[in-house]
């Protein structure tokens, strides 16, 4: 009898055989989160499942954002931002015990050997109203800001008559500790990349001239808006898969040439090999001004599909971007005085700015002196580059 008491009180080899795939299962869907958002929440449910239906609780939190993620099973959404500090308030919680769990899972309570749960506001003001039983739950720090944690996850027994967690729980959540602080980090490092991506391709899209990066076989990997706006008008230039292209033959061999030197430029002598071309239109409008150089050298392990060098192409017909509220702020005009302004930069002569706006030609030089004050410019072309090269020519999305 003790020896068939004892076997039955061991884990059998069946017993232990679905921790080990569960816990390997939770691991690929750890890395898998550091990829995708929407992993995250796969996780918890997961998680959930290998640990009996357990109530899990998954906190995300980018401190240079103060951006917050919850993902969780088993538990109420408006009660998700409040457990950290509940915690804090209704127990002598330190940041001691945050830095405890940081390394390994702990059960609440062992910091707390001679407190009832359910005695405490944990329990009372965040728990029960959640239906949970009043069993300590599980917890894990993913890292520290400042004096709460950044991260964390929490484990709780979800219905009552649930057994507590015991220490086969947490060796088994144990398993999964190193896995979730490298897929953290790398979630939020991910995170700050895509972050500055945006930023980027944000300033490029409002930038006015056109911007198109170019891989080592010609092939366009980014253009702005700018860009796009110039291709679209099939007008003297264009962008097949193979690259860009001019309609002229001579200008698009041209073209090709300086594509070509720009690809065989020696590594630091990148900015030598820049050159430019004008482009002409069809439709009889001004050519546009092309610019084609070489990118520094990329770092090592790049790949073919890298962007390896830039065209810069601008349309002098598109007149400035400027709203004229941008001009009467930016220099400090009236609404008339920053009208004509704009009507200059926009290529048309002052006569002719003055029929547009329905004034004597008089009225239009006055307002012509009284800008030139402003802008501390003397001549009509210096005014019109001031605008077209200023921020005020930055699109405004």
């Amino acid at each position: 009898m003790p020896k068939r008491a004892q076997a039955t009180s061991q884990p059998t080899r069946s017993d232990a055989v679905p921790r080990v795939r569960a816990s390997a299962a939770l691991i690929e869907e750890i890395y898998s989160a550091a990829l995708r958002p929407d992993g995250w929440q796969r996780l918890t449910e997961v998680l959930s499942q290998q640990l009996s239906n357990a109530a899990v609780l998954l906190v995300l939190n980018f401190p240079e954002t103060g951006r917050h993620e919850f993902h969780s099973v088993g538990l109420d959404p408006s009660y998700l931002p409040r457990l950290a500090e509940t915690i804090v308030e209704a127990l002598p919680y330190s940041i001691r015990h945050f830095q405890s769990a940081m390394d390994r899972f702990v059960l609440l309570g062992d910091f707390y050997p001679g407190i009832e749960l359910a005695g405490t506001g944990l329990y009372k003001s965040w728990m029960r109203p959640q239906g949970l039983p009043p069993l300590w739950p599980l917890g894990h720090t993913l890292c520290i800001h400042g004096e709460l944690p950044a991260g964390g996850l929490s484990i709780f027994r979800q219905r009552q008559g649930d057994p507590p967690f015991g220490p086969a729980d947490v060796a088994f959540c144990d398993e999964l500790v190193p896995h979730l602080s490298r897929a953290v980090t790398f979630y939020a490092t991910l995170e700050g990349v895509q972050r500055e991506r945006l930023a980027l391709g944000e300033v490029l899209e409002r930038l006015p001239t056109g911007v198109i990066l170019l891989d080592a076989q010609r092939r366009p990997v980014i253009s702005n808006g700018s860009a796009d706006r110039i291709v679209g008008q099939g007008d003297g230039f264009g962008i097949s898969p193979s690259g860009p292209y001019a309609h002229d033959a001579r200008e698009n061999a041209r073209l090709q040439e300086l594509i070509a030197d720009a690809l065989e430029a020696e590594a630091g002598r990148e900015i030598e090999a820049t050159r430019f071309l004008s482009v002409s239109r069809p439709s009889g409008r001004r050519s546009y001004p092309l610019m084609v150089t070489r990118l520094l050298s990329p770092p090592p392990g790049s790949t073919t599909r890298d962007a390896v060098m830039a065209l810069f192409i601008s349309d002098p017909d598109a007149g400035p971007i400027s709203a004229t509220e941008g001009l009467e702020t930016l220099y400090s005009l009236t609404r008339a005085e920053a009208e004509i302004v704009r009507l200059l930069s926009e290529g048309y002569s002052l006569e002719e700015a003055a029929t547009r706006r329905g004034v004597t030609l008089n009225t239009a030089r006055s307002h012509l002196k009284h800008v030139f004050a402003k802008t501390n410019t003397n001549r009509q072309g210096e005014l019109v580059r001031l605008v077209l090269t200023g921020v005020g020519s930055i699109r405004n999305r």
